[in-house]
């Protein structure tokens, strides 16, 4: 019986926890189920405006394509429907300018823009034949700019089209027509020249974009942003021919930097971009792996690592690992030509590589795969005359790939006698000692003749650097290149119009 009378007196505590409990779980149901609505509501808006923007996109690649067909189709007008809000978008004649140099050409051309802009921050915008798309700081490129290269006539062509005059779009019929056409003197001679493109642009984060996807990231060699969040970017095309190589200067290098008082004279310098030679020098590698039969006859001799003195090598090609600071190869030129391909590093110390005698004008040429180290001193050089003494530049040649690092001090006093050619444009060097270029000179060398690099950092007091260009190389034709064949597309022609078109509402 008092279990019963227990069981009673509980019953009504149970059904209040009860009711409690459901009323407790209606509450939580309810506010899930409300926030599942505002989520599900939200993310609706954004998948909305998503499709919005794409939307605009495609009108905006559209009236891009419709510009682009008016400018050449001369008097004939282009419509579409361009949809966006009820916002419209924006006609604006001068947004910022494009600069191109290169060979005879020197122009410079004002640019507008049509853009459209959301209340969420994005940004849609035609600038010289190219849509972009623009939230924040993230810049993508929704249709590429219209700058193109022809290989077989080897001509970058650049059509730039503009409008006319600043108007108002709103959403739906667009009129485009053809006003004129500046041809900025039809296609002009660039060869043996780098082309340089500079746009200063409100949307300098896609120009950037698109010529590192088109080039590289070496492509781009300067982004300066200014004050009114615009931005300048600077861009290279081509190189020099290499043939033209050491002929006017004692440093080539599209990155060049002196400090601490060194003294360099600026007329032996210049900021140009040779090609990288990497495929060359691995090309004969792998040549000299394969049967003595590939240099048609030409004996190959091996000498694995030089750690020691091999003295009095003539003509003929010899391939090697590597040359660890003891190591010293002199060769005597006095019957024909040696080359060396070393597929490795060389460590230099002391004498080095030397050339004991030369006659008629025979050369010796050298292709590494790895480094240069100076560091320490280290001598290659013509030592005829004594090391130390500027005999004769064109003799020795050292073709690096366009990955090897070049040093030179700062301990000892390395000398080099001869021309490095190094061409390329990386960028992505090791800091060795405070320098982080491809070729880094400390105090105290003693360097005659050239260089061609990708980077040059010079570092010493005044006086401490013996740096010297020999004029015997503007006259002589350096063979360091067997196959032209196998050069990279060089740019020859350059050919750029402006085109004007008005972009009004039906």
């Amino acid at each position: 019986m008092s279990w019963r009378r227990e069981e009673k007196s509980d019953a009504p505590g149970r059904a209040e926890s009860t009711l409690l409990g459901l009323i407790l779980l209606i509450g939580m149901v309810a506010v899930v189920g409300s926030s599942m609505v505002l989520v599900a509501d939200d993310s609706l808006t954004s998948v909305q405006r998503q499709a919005e923007h794409e939307r605009i996109e495609s009108g905006f690649v559209e009236l891009s394509q419709q510009m682009a067909t008016a400018s050449s189709a001369g008097d004939n007008s282009r419509a579409l429907n361009l949809e966006t809000d009820q916002d419209g978008a924006v006609v604006m004649t001068d947004t910022g300018h494009i600069n191109i140099t290169g060979g005879d050409v020197n122009k410079s051309v004002p640019i507008g823009a049509i853009e459209y802009q959301d209340d969420d921050g994005t940004t849609i915008a035609y600038q010289a034949g190219s849509v972009f798309r623009e939230t924040g700081n993230q810049t993508r490129i929704v249709s590429a700019p219209p700058i193109e290269y022809d290989v077989e006539s080897e001509t970058l062509s650049f059509p730039i089209t503009e409008v006319r005059d600043e108007t108002r779009l709103g959403s739906g019929d667009v009129v485009v027509d053809h006003y004129e056409t500046d041809p900025l003197g039809g296609s002009s001679l660039v060869e043996n020249d780098t082309v340089t493109i500079e746009v200063t642009s409100k949307y300098y984060r896609g120009w950037e974009r698109f010529f590192e996807e088109q080039g590289g990231a070496t492509t781009v060699r300067d982004v300066e942003v200014h004050d009114d969040r615009t931005g300048t970017v600077t861009a290279e095309f081509g190189y020099q021919e290499v043939s033209d190589a050491f002929k006017t200067g004692a440093i080539y290098a599209t990155d060049l930097e002196v400090q601490g008082g060194a003294e360099i004279d600026d007329s032996l310098t210049q900021k140009v971009a040779y090609p990288p030679l990497t495929d060359e020098v691995n090309r004969l590698v792998n040549a000299t792996r394969a049967p003595k039969d590939t240099f048609e006859g030409t004996d190959i001799t091996r000498l694995d690592t030089v750690d020691e003195h091999n003295d009095s090598l003539e003509d003929g090609i010899y391939v090697t690992d590597g040359i660890e600071e003891s190591g010293h190869l002199e060769f005597d030129l006095s019957d024909g030509n040696a080359t060396l391909v070393v597929d490795g590093d060389i460590n230099a110390n002391d004498e080095t590589i030397t050339v004991s005698d030369h006659e008629n004008d025979h050369e010796l040429s050298v292709y590494l795969t790895g480094d240069y180290d100076a560091k320490n001193g280290g001598n290659t050089c013509v030592t005829e005359a004594g090391c130390y003494t500027n005999e004769d530049a064109t003799v020795i040649q050292l073709v690096a790939s366009d990955e090897s690092e070049i040093d030179f001090g700062p301990g000892g006093k390395s000398r080099f006698e001869g021309v490095i050619y190094a061409g390329g444009t990386n960028e992505d060097w090791t800091e060795r000692n405070g320098c982080d270029k491809q070729v880094c000179i400390h105090s105290n060398p003693n360097f005659f003749g050239s260089i061609i690099a990708s980077s040059v950092e010079i570092q010493g007091g005044k006086g401490s650097i013996d740096f010297e260009y020999d004029t015997q190389l503007q006259d002589e034709g350096v063979g360091i290149y067997p196959d032209p064949s196998l050069l990279p597309p060089q740019l020859t022609y350059l050919n750029i119009a402006e085109h004007t078109v008005d972009v009004r509402e039906k």
